[in-house]
């Protein structure tokens, strides 16, 4: 199903879950603490329930403060490809994430080789919580949003088109929007796959 159309188009994207895989990361440090995650156990809206309440903060800022480990999560796969295809084709598109310190996301954005190329301040949003994120989409204008947590996009009700960013099916259940499981999908969902 292809929902992009060429007028207007706004794309909005989360960072951890849709274009950053901490996977590996949380199934590493939660070994450290001696709790086996498979990877459905980490995503975002699970991984608290296997822990209290304390050390899930401490394993968060083991993950996305600028630690060694936290520079090292990997791309998901096919999202640079993706980013330089929209980027090329002149899509307009914007990272609007969740962040308690948006310095080290975008520390990570440059270990990665996206920060200053693919996201500037100019195109770089930062939220304290779900309904900033959303206020802060519908502000400039985002025609589809692409997260990896329903709660999220539960909230963002204002934009057109929600997509779940869905890598391990884990949320069939949820039908009022788009789901893909990987960026290939993503780009063949906008409309992209054969330009």
């Amino acid at each position: 199903m292809t929902i992009m159309h060429e007028e207007g188009i706004v794309l909005g994207f989360d960072l951890d879950g849709v274009i950053i895989d901490h996977t590996q990361n949380k199934m590493l440090i939660a070994s450290r603490y001696g709790i086996e995650l498979s990877p459905k156990d980490t995503h975002a809206e699970h991984m608290g329930t296997h822990f209290t309440p304390e050390l899930y903060r401490v394993i968060k800022s083991q993950l996305y403060d600028s630690t060694a480990l936290a520079l090292e999560a990997p791309l998901m796969a096919g999202a640079f490809a993706t980013l330089a295809k929209l980027r090329e084709q002149g899509i307009p598109y914007f990272l609007v994430s969740l962040q308690k310190n948006p310095m080290h996301a975008a520390h990570l954005l440059e270990e990665r080789g996206l920060w200053g190329t693919y996201f500037t301040p100019e195109n770089t949003l930062f939220a304290r919580n779900a309904d900033e994120k959303h206020a802060l989409a519908a502000q400039i204008g985002v025609t589809h949003f692409i997260d990896d947590e329903p709660n999220i996009l539960d909230v963002m009700i204002s934009i057109p088109n929600r997509i779940l960013f869905d890598a391990r099916g884990l949320f069939p259940e949820k039908t009022d929007y788009c789901h893909v499981e990987s960026w290939s999908e993503l780009a063949e969902t906008l409309g992209m796959a054969n330009r």
